[in-house]
C-alpha cells in the first residue's frame, strides 16, 4: 500500500468514526466524555507516580557513585606515617635535629655531589 492509498484510508475510518460519534445521543457522550477524562487522568498519576520514582532512584545512584569516587581518591592513603619516623614523632627526646633540618640537608647534598 503506497502513502497515498494509506492516507486516503484514514480519512474514510476517521469519516466513519466521526459520523457514528454524530449518531449517539447526548446521554452516552456525556458519559463517554467522563470515562475518557477519567482514564486520562488515570494515566497522568501513573505516569507522574513512576516518574518520582525514577527520579529519587536516579539521584540515589548519583550519590553512591559520587560516594564511592571520593573513598577511591581518598588522601588518607598518602598519610601513611613510615614506622622509623612513627618512632622519631613519638618520642619525648629534644627535637634539635629538626632545629638544624636544613644544615643536615645541605650536607646530605655536599656528600651526594663529591
Amino acid at each position: 500500500m503506497n502513502q497515498n492509498n494509506e492516507d486516503k484510508l484514514t480519512r474514510n475510518i476517521k469519516q466513519t468514526l466521526d459520523d457514528s460519534v454524530q449518531s449517539l445521543g447526548g446521554n452516552t457522550l456525556s458519559m463517554i466524555r467522563q470515562i475518557r477524562t477519567q482514564a486520562v487522568d488515570k494515566a497522568v498519576t501513573r505516569q507522574s507516580n513512576w516518574s518520582a520514582i525514577f527520579t529519587g532512584a536516579l539521584a540515589t545512584a548519583c550519590v553512591m557513585v559520587f560516594a564511592v569516587m571520593i573513598l577511591l581518591k581518598s588522601p588518607l592513603s598518602n598519610h601513611i606515617v613510615p614506622p622509623d619516623d612513627l618512632d622519631l614523632i613519638s618520642s619525648s627526646e629534644s627535637l634539635e635535629l629538626y632545629e638544624d633540618l636544613e644544615f643536615y640537608e645541605w650536607l646530605e647534598d655536599d656528600v651526594l655531589q663529591s
